[in-house]
């Protein structure tokens, strides 16, 4: 059997082709809602989700590219290195590849929630009642239904302060050592880290890039969630204020 002569996939161009190919369904979905009334936080919500869809493959296997013949040996040396290291780096990719694949999908089923749970509330305020004169109330002894209390303001904008916190992945935190020994010890690994850059940084860029595309949509997911509590909360009450005037109105002479 003759080996393979096929040259290896370009991981980068296959990437880019992908990205395209989302960023083509988007704008071809998007074309499509055009004429539809999509509010600000709606289409801010849509956009958080093509970026996250479109950074969210992490790849371990960027494209090294060298135009000199010193910076080609170096490559040489590089792809040795990271064919090495992959039963190292892989799993850890696959691993943020499967989370980015998931948070990906609950934005999506998120949108696609709040999108239903919208046009419910549309039908509802097409079909609510004329609202009660002021001042009428619900007959005596009859309790008011109780609505789910949101989640308070300040631990919503604890979450947000904390992704804003930690979005950012760094691949150079501090490396030091006590004595001698410990401080030689952090140098070597200066050193590789040093060296390995060309390996981990495009990876921690990457997977920046996915973070800030889901850091960024949390914050429109509350908004699109306080304005469907506001509106189905001003649904209710109308129906309820109808509902006991109704339950108000004097009997006719029997």
């Amino acid at each position: 059997m003759m080996p393979s002569t096929d040259p290896p996939p370009d991981v980068a161009a296959i990437l880019e082709a992908l990205r395209a190919e989302v960023r083509a369904q988007w704008a071809q979905r998007g074309a499509a809602e055009a004429g539809s009334a999509l509010s600000a936080i709606e289409r801010e919500l849509r956009h958080a989700a093509e970026q996250l869809e479109i950074t969210r493959v992490v790849s371990a296997h960027w494209p090294l590219e060298g135009r000199t013949l010193y910076e080609r040996a170096w490559i040489l040396v590089h792809k040795v290195v990271r064919r090495g290291l992959r039963w190292y780096i892989n799993p850890i990719v696959e691993q943020q590849n499967a989370f980015n694949d998931s948070a990906a999908r609950a934005l999506r089923l998120l949108i696609e929630s709040h999108t239903e749970l919208r046009a419910r509330i549309a039908d509802l305020e097409r079909q609510q009642p004329p609202p009660a004169p002021t001042g009428d109330a619900p007959p005596p002894g009859e309790a008011e239904p109780s609505t789910p209390a949101p989640p308070s303001t300040a631990d919503l904008s604890g979450l947000i302060e904390q992704l804003e916190l930690r979005r950012a992945v760094s691949a150079h935190w501090r490396l030091y050592g006590a004595g001698p020994l410990g401080q030689a010890r952090a140098l070597t690994q200066r050193a590789i880290r040093q060296y390995l850059r060309w390996l981990v940084n495009p990876i921690v860029e990457q997977q920046n890039a996915c973070n800030e595309a889901l850091s960024q949509a949390v914050p429109h997911l509350v908004a699109a969630e306080a304005a469907l509590r506001a509106r189905l909360e001003a649904v209710e009450q109308a129906r309820r204020a109808a509902s006991g005037h109704k339950a108000v109105q004097p009997q006719g002479p029997m």
